[in-house]
């Protein structure tokens, strides 16, 4: 009873992209675990402002390439380290029944007010949850210096790894990465390695402009 009473609510939002597609998305509301979570232990760095002008001037001045790479549903990719119950009420509910009927139909029940209600326990940091940025992060860290990354000193979302005797470099803003090499193919392997953990719907952006 307990953790039905303190489960989050799961949300769905509809947006309407620049290209006319429509985007759902079905993040958590986390806003009840400022009660028991500090910022301290959910607070996750991004890069300063100061670190993205410098390793765009040196990118500028080196001539790299440069390519910009996101990570759709990224923090799905790290694991939630809490336990953490989710609940889908009235639509919600049922549109999971009808994507999965046998795996939910039998878990749905019905509130005091006829509401269809379907509890699930969380494995992913889903998006909503205070502390799944953090949990992205510290997974990019562990994937980067694995592949021989070293964290910038004084900027923690900051990566360089020398390669070719040129420095690679990644910067990156929450799963916003941006990263410069003088080679490209340099760059590519980097961007097929985060392939292979992340999924092949990273999308990549060159040129002078970048979205």
């Amino acid at each position: 009873y307990e953790e039905r009473r303190e489960a989050l609510s799961a949300l769905l939002f509809l947006t309407e992209k620049r290209d006319g597609k429509i985007k759902a998305r079905v993040p958590v509301d986390g806003s009840p675990m400022r009660k028991y979570m500090s910022k301290q232990d959910a607070a996750s760095p991004t890069v300063a402002n100061e670190a993205v002008k410098l390793t765009c001037a040196q990118e500028a001045h080196e001539r790299r390439c440069v390519k910009v790479v996101d990570c759709p549903g990224a923090f799905l990719k790290a694991d939630l380290e809490d336990h953490v119950v989710m609940v889908f009420r009235g639509r919600l509910a049922e549109l999971m029944a009808e994507v999965a009927p046998k795996l939910y139909r039998k878990y749905i029940i019905l509130g005091k007010n006829g509401e269809p209600l379907l509890y699930v326990k969380l494995q992913k940091a889903l998006y909503g949850l205070l502390q799944s940025a953090l949990l992205f992060y510290k997974k990019l860290v562990e994937d980067l210096t694995a592949d021989g990354f070293e964290l910038n000193p004084y900027d923690p979302c900051v990566a360089n790894k020398m390669v070719n005797g040129k420095q690679l470099t990644v910067a990156w803003h929450v799963d916003d990465l941006k990263i410069s090499h003088f080679e490209e193919a340099v760059v590519d392997r980097l961007i097929t390695y985060l392939k292979s953990i992340y999924g092949d719907n990273l999308s990549e952006q060159e040129g002078p402009v970048v979205d």
